[in-house]
């Protein structure tokens, strides 16, 4: 079983609508599909996503990448240069044996968590919640 790899048009921090154009579909299991926010003057600089599925032991997993690089022009060359990304790396394991009447309420928890405050805060500087 698979998904048809598409598009995908995420917002960005100002709420506005940012197209990620699907690059490369995966080939299978083991293969990673990869997307390009293509803006910026060369490619290097593009925000990018990255989705690898795999099976593991009694169970599969999903590894979802979101790299964002930061850049700059340099005054010697005038070549944009990148000279920080940030990274997100989340891996998700859905074990063979795991209902499928609890699948829903499990994205729908991932999917409100990223939308608290105090998750989005943590993301954005790496700080714990103490």
């Amino acid at each position: 079983m698979s998904t048809q790899a598409v598009n995908l048009t995420l917002k960005n921090a100002a709420g506005a609508a940012t197209v990620f154009t699907l690059v490369a579909p995966a080939a299978g299991d083991n293969s990673w599909a990869n997307w390009r926010n293509k803006v910026g003057p060369i490619s290097s600089v593009f925000p990018r996503i990255a989705a690898l599925a795999r099976v593991g032991n009694k169970a599969r997993k999903l590894n979802l990448k979101i790299q964002v690089p930061a850049s700059f022009t340099d005054t010697v060359t005038g070549l944009t240069q990148v000279n920080a990304t940030f990274d997100f790396d989340a891996t998700v394991t859905v074990p063979d044996v795991f209902p499928e009447s609890l699948k829903g309420d499990a994205v729908a928890f991932i999917e409100s968590l990223f939308a608290q405050g105090l998750i989005k805060e943590m993301v954005r500087d790496a700080y714990p919640a103490t």
